[in-house]
């Protein structure tokens, strides 16, 4: 067939469209005469030899948009007429889009997309099921098909499956294997919720409710932001309350076993590599309510600390973690603090990166210092005296850095010292002279004086 002849057989198809159309008075005879044209150059582009995938994705935009201003009219002029037409309409291109240009993703996602907005389930899942033979090796497209078996169907086993397929085809993919983890994650989550909401951990819960009410908060389990976003659609899987009834201590979908299997042979996968597994560290801290988030958190120190035993970022996650989760108003927290104390003067004499270990030190407990005005007079003081004497060591010792020391003036300064932040200060500009955030504190002190 012709290029002129396919590009006239496509237009025809739009006929009872058009009539639909004028017939209900939604667009008049010269607005229907302008989408004849663009429809006529756009069908004769694609059918001309060397069309590129780009007329097909202007093509659907102008379709989409068409579609838009149609049901916005309808609903203004208050009009009953076929919704199905420009939809149906988009997917044929978006169709013969991906038919004419398998391999290129950008027309998948647009037509994924499109499915999506469109809720066509049935359009989407075949959309899916032809990209992912097309491009195995493309971790994001296998992370989609996972999020809309949880979002759009409720089904967490396909999900899992879905990520275990991709994982075959893209073992090294950072992406894949953090995103996997937080599906379980997610879904370990959501179990707990519904257990809160069925009553079966009331009893352990009730003495940290009545806390809570102490304190004026509401009865809300806080799950991470991350839930709110992602996997959504957990709460549609009808295997959620049969889960929730088992006991959460043997169950490896509850109790962080199968979130540990897939850290473990990531790190099988990807060796050596600190800051992906820091990656998991920062995952599973997300999901702070969750029983089994201190053993999870306890399995990638030890990890990194067996990987690489001198590292300064090993070093630092195993000082922090008594810490994690215990809140200063904590009656533990005296005795978790002294414990990370003994920790940081164990790891600053087996750490060969010092200047790193001194500043992860001196950034978190600097800010806790800053975001906890109530905290008690005695621990406020035990924390500034093991600052300052890091700071001086750091300083002593040649391991410190511009941060370090703005950390330092600024930690003098809160503390009224205005005379001995200056000098520090200048110590710092001495050291590293040009750099940038010394040089804002040399303005700032000027202010201030």
């Amino acid at each position: 067939m012709a290029a002129a002849d396919k590009a006239r057989f496509y237009l025809e198809q739009s006929i009872p469209e058009l009539h639909e159309y004028e017939k209900k008075k939604v667009f008049n005879k010269d607005e229907i005469a302008a989408i004849t044209r663009k429809r006529s150059d756009f069908e004769h582009r694609i059918a001309a030899s060397g069309c590129s995938a780009q007329v097909f994705t202007r093509y659907a935009s102008y379709e989409m948009n068409l579609s838009s201003l149609f049901r916005l009219r309808c609903s203004r002029l208050q009009i009953r007429a076929r919704m199905h037409y420009g939809t149906r309409r988009i997917f044929f291109i978006l169709d013969r889009a991906t038919r004419k240009f398998p391999g290129d993703v950008g027309l998948w996602l647009q037509y994924i997309d499109y499915a999506k907005r469109e809720k066509a389930n049935t359009v989407l899942a075949k959309a899916l099921a032809n990209v992912l033979k097309l491009h195995p090796a493309k971790p994001m497209l296998w992370i989609l098909a996972a999020r809309q078996a949880v979002e759009g169907e409720g089904d967490v086993a396909a999900a899992r499956s879905h990520m275990q397929r991709g994982l075959r085809f893209n073992a090294k993919s950072r992406e894949l294997w953090r995103e996997y983890a937080k599906l379980e994650m997610v879904f370990v989550a959501k179990v707990f919720l519904r257990r809160k909401v069925l009553g079966i951990d009331q009893p352990k819960e009730a003495e940290a409710q009545a806390d809570k009410d102490a304190d004026g908060d509401e009865n809300m389990w806080k799950l991470p932001e991350i839930t709110g976003e992602d996997f959504e659609g957990v709460k549609k899987d009808k295997s959620l309350d049969t889960i929730a009834l088992e006991n959460a201590e043997t169950n490896p979908a509850l109790n962080g076993a199968l979130a540990i299997a897939i850290f473990d042979q990531a790190m099988k996968e990807i060796p050596g590599d600190l800051a992906f597994a820091a990656e998991f560290y920062d995952l599973f801290a997300q999901f702070d309510r969750l029983s089994c988030c201190a053993r999870l958190l306890e399995h990638v120190v030890k990890h990194m600390l067996d990987t690489a035993p001198k590292s300064a970022r090993s070093l630092w996650l195993g000082v922090q973690l008594p810490l994690f989760g215990v809140d200063t108003a904590d009656p533990l927290f005296p005795g978790r603090l002294s414990t990370a104390l003994s920790g940081m003067a164990a790891a600053v004499g087996e750490t060969d990166q010092k200047s790193e270990l001194y500043l992860s030190f001196v950034r978190y407990f600097t800010g806790l210092l800053e975001a906890s005005p109530e905290l008690d007079a005695g621990i406020r003081k035990v924390i500034s005296a093991s600052l300052i004497k890091y700071f001086k060591q750091a300083e002593k010792e040649g391991e410190t850095t511009p941060e370090l020391y703005a950390l330092w003036v600024q930690f003098t300064d809160r503390r009224e010292k205005k005379e001995e932040a200056a000098r520090i200060a200048q110590r710092g500009r001495e050291r590293y002279p040009g750099d940038l955030v010394l040089l804002q504190l040399e303005g700032s002190e000027s202010k201030s004086s």
